[in-house]
């Protein structure tokens, strides 16, 4: 029974006393708990591999001489659990029980003037956050919390720790921390020793990150997305004996300031994607003449010529480095080429464009010409193109708004292939022969919309009759949000020169898309 776990421990004087992988399942672990310890002085206490769902802020009234404290698999803990453990020296926070979902709290950590070094490890920041203030005489700090560390987390835990040797923080989030706050933060760690950055998601090293950092001689950057290193982040880190530079992406590695490393003698960077080329020369030239020790070797990845080849013993052709009057030459033909290839291009891929401008300039050379009348034949305002699953919009929004206005509104007759469409006709000839009876081509543009091929021909026939007729009769009408790359070609160069509209949320936004949309209607087709 958890009552007699600690039967004939009073007044006794304990150095150690672990409680671990002992499966004991503790609702609320308070003062009651550790009542069998009064009067007890106790130094050292782990509490590993158990299942805490509560640990209250009087849980340790009776253990206010614990120096080191060891907590894991606990579901929430009392803001002030740790205040009355004045003689704390360090404490281990982690795992956090993922299947209670307490109300968030801040745990104050900011009493322990004597705390000397700090574990937090899978707490997230949902269920609780740290107080930390200026705990002057905290040494180490291992913080590693799966997720994103945000600017306000990063603040706080950084800000008053002044006196930090040794910074782990690992397996997190940094990227949407700015550059500006990255700096600000580390720039006041002046006493630090030892750094671990390591899968933490960094893709630069901001300028100034650790130019306050004179005394680092350990730095671990493992495992992040650095592609370009500017050596110059590390210049004021004269005292910089190992760098860790392993599993990240860099391609590309500035000499200058490594140069000026006097004391650097590891130095990983095993797994990377290093380009050997001409300009990672002084680099390797460096690593050559340095006393560094390269952990594991470090091989090329490209060009494929030098894939695998050590980078301390490639060798490029004199003509691609050295030779400037070729390069000049290559670079002046490769230019031409270029050009030559985007004028084709160009040509090929705005041809519809340079026809639609060439019909423009004609058009207004030579006149405007009408349409001949339709005759007897049904004549509408506008042939509605669009998917069938889009007809509810239509019937329930188009229709009321367009052919059910009252007398005070302007009203259109539209041609709907459901409603209108001559039954037995092929579909093509209803197509054509409807949009010849009509003044303007309405298309109600959605996902489904591109997915169809009977839409996709309507376009394609809406485009030839512009051209043939020399008149701007299509509107485009987006019921949802497309992004452009999703959009076929011949729609993109359409909305280069013809009226669309987007149907948006809100009662004043849908009044202004309807006015817009019978002015389109009722305006006069466009001269060219």
């Amino acid at each position: 029974m958890i009552s007699n776990l600690f039967a004939g421990l009073q007044n006794a004087t304990i150095q150690a006393l672990h409680l671990n992988f002992l499966n004991l399942l503790v609702p609320v672990m308070d003062q009651a708990f550790f009542h069998g310890l009064r009067h007890t002085i106790l130094y050292n206490l782990e509490i590993v591999g158990n299942y805490i769902q509560l640990i209250t802020a009087d849980a340790f009234v009776h253990l206010d001489t614990i120096r080191y404290l060891a907590l894991d698999n606990f579901g929430a803990i009392e803001n002030d659990t740790f205040c009355i453990l004045p003689q704390l020296r360090r404490l281990i926070l982690k795992d956090a029980l993922r299947n209670i979902k307490p109300k968030h709290n801040t745990v104050n950590l900011n009493k322990l003037h004597y705390l000397q070094s700090l574990t937090i490890k899978n707490i997230q920041d949902f269920r609780m956050s740290f107080k930390f203030g200026r705990l002057n005489k905290l040494r180490a700090l291992t913080y590693s919390n799966p997720g994103k560390l945000n600017k306000t987390i990063l603040t706080n835990m950084i800000s008053g720790l002044t006196s930090l040797t040794t910074l782990n923080v690992y397996n997190m989030y940094l990227g949407y921390i700015p550059d500006t706050t990255l700096v600000q933060c580390f720039q006041k760690l002046k006493k630090l020793n030892r750094l671990f950055l390591a899968t933490v998601n960094l893709e630069t090293l901001p300028d100034g990150i650790f130019d306050n950092m004179h005394r680092v001689y350990y730095l671990n950057l493992f495992n992040n997305r650095l592609v370009y290193l500017d050596s110059a982040v590390f210049r004021n880190m004269k005292s910089l004996v190992t760098l860790i530079l392993s599993q990240n992406r860099l391609v590309y590695i500035d000499a200058t300031y490594l140069i000026t490393l006097k004391n650097l003698k590891n130095l990983a960077l095993k797994k990377n994607n290093i380009k050997c080329n001409c300009d990672l020369r002084p680099f390797r030239d460096w690593l050559n003449h340095a006393a560094s020790t390269l952990n594991g070797g470090i091989l090329c990845n490209s060009p494929p010529s030098l894939k695998g080849t050590p980078i301390t013993s490639y060798e490029t052709l004199w003509i691609d480095c050295d030779n400037h009057v070729v390069i000049v030459i290559v670079i002046s033909v490769t230019l031409l080429l270029i050009v030559d290839l985007i004028i084709a291009f160009a040509v090929v891929y705005f041809w519809w464009d340079i026809k639609y401008f060439w019909i423009v300039r004609r058009s207004k050379r030579n006149g405007y010409e009408h349409l001949p009348d339709v005759g007897n034949d049904e004549h509408y305002d506008a042939f509605v193109s669009y998917n069938h699953e889009d007809s509810h919009w239509v019937r329930t929004k188009l229709l009321v708004n367009l052919e059910n206005e009252d007398f005070n509104s302007l009203r259109f007759k539209l041609c709907l292939h459901e409603r209108d469409f001559i039954p037995g006709a092929f579909i093509a000839d209803n197509i054509v022969n409807n949009m010849d009876r009509s003044d303007k081509m309405v298309f109600i543009i959605s996902h489904s919309f591109l997915n169809s091929s009977w839409c996709s021909y309507e376009l394609d026939v809406a485009q030839q009759k512009v051209m043939d007729d020399k008149q701007n009769m299509i509107i485009l009408v987006f019921l949802e949000r497309i992004p452009k790359r999703e959009l076929p070609r011949k729609l993109k160069r359409i909305m280069r020169h013809v009226t669309y509209l987007d149907w948006v949320e809100g009662d004043r936004a849908r009044d202004i898309f309807w006015k817009k949309l019978k002015i389109a209607l009722h305006s006069k087709h466009e001269e060219y």
